[in-house]
């Protein structure tokens, strides 16, 4: 969907996103996410088969090792069917879907599942700021890990 603001600054993180509403939502949030001080790369993940058919230099390109190390996912359906663009043992720690608290989610409009899902534009801004926010820690968690 776009890259980091700055290439060149602290990379505050990337963003695997997946599913109509959370992708519309999330390009309504653009304008507050551009304004911000985040400098986040989102990647829209449509299907882990089409992105493995694509050249390495594409997909390193898209996703290379260290925004998949620095990586987090918002999805409309469950954290599980997240497993092929879950690349860090955090990244569910900061994920946004619709299973949030383990629920089904109770139906109604679209409008309003996605609210009760966590995935409307004030959610998922309020989820991408703790990810972006929570940077120096969750790599220093990550370090520590490997030691």
């Amino acid at each position: 969907m776009r890259d980091y603001k700055n290439p060149k600054a602290k990379k505050d993180g990337t963003i695997i996103v997946q599913g109509t509403s959370a992708v519309a939502n999330l390009v309504k949030a653009l304008p507050e996410i551009d304004a911000s001080k985040w400098n986040i790369k989102i990647v829209v993940a449509t299907s882990p088969e089409l992105f493995a058919l694509q050249s390495k230099s594409y997909r390193d390109k898209v996703l290379s090792e260290s925004d998949k190390a620095n990586s987090t996912f918002i999805t409309t359906g469950a954290r599980i069917l997240m497993s092929d663009w879950d690349f860090n043992p955090l990244a569910k720690d900061y994920a946004l879907s619709s299973d949030w608290d383990d629920r089904w989610r109770t139906g109604g409009t679209v409008d309003e599942v996605i609210e009760e899902a966590h995935l409307s534009k004030p959610w998922l801004l309020k989820g991408i700021k703790k990810f972006a926010e929570s940077r120096d820690a969750r790599l220093a968690k990550l370090r520590a890990a490997l030691e």
